[in-house]
């Protein structure tokens, strides 16, 4: 996932009710670390920072919980 994605999957996520108070602020303070990056080192500062510890504890568990709370809707 590149950080661009990340953000769009945030920005996604915003009010379904999957969030966690903790989780959004993690998510708006990791975004504004790697936005306070010069542009050009953005990308490579979100995957050797973040990537891979956000999509494995944030991004696809709570992916999952969505696809079971909208599975029974």
């Amino acid at each position: 996932m590149k950080f661009k994605e990340f953000m769009g999957w945030c920005n996604a996520r915003a009010c379904d009710g999957c969030w966690s108070i903790a989780t959004i602020d993690l998510c708006r303070s990791i975004i504004s670390d790697v936005q306070e990056q010069p542009f050009w080192k953005r990308e490579k500062y979100w995957r050797e920072q973040y990537q891979k510890e956000v999509v494995e504890q944030i991004v696809n568990p709570l992916d999952e919980k969505r696809k079971e709370k909208f599975k029974s809707e």
